[in-house]
């Protein structure tokens, strides 16, 4: 699913999505512009489906309209998980520069 092709096709996947799941209203879908990971990602939220789930659901509902591309390579539900669970950055604190870890004492005569 590369890009979004507009025309009356999209007006019919639209609607089927909104009769589908009333929780989405035309405007949210119009948002997306059609982008299906966009629209993916508005079902995800609205409706509560997991990713896996949401993801297919909606293939299976836009493979009727061809409205787009077929992908290149496409990944497994579980590696689009661990993909979109990679894009949240960990922060981890630094070591201290110095050789001695430990801070010294200036009142400490040796």
């Amino acid at each position: 699913m590369a890009t979004h092709l507009p025309g009356p096709s999209w007006r019919d996947l639209k609607k089927e999505l909104m009769e589908k799941w009333h929780e989405l209203s035309e405007n949210e879908l119009d948002r997306t512009n059609g982008n299906a990971p966009s629209v993916i990602d508005l079902i995800e939220k609205k409706v509560g489906l997991a990713f896996e789930e949401a993801s297919k659901k909606f293939q299976e509902m836009a493979s009727r309209y061809q409205l787009y591309d077929a992908p290149e390579e496409q990944k497994p539900p579980s590696q689009a998980v661990q993909d979109k669970a990679e894009k949240v950055m960990e922060l981890s604190p630094k070591k201290p520069a110095g050789k001695d870890p430990k801070p010294r004492d200036p009142f400490h005569t040796a």
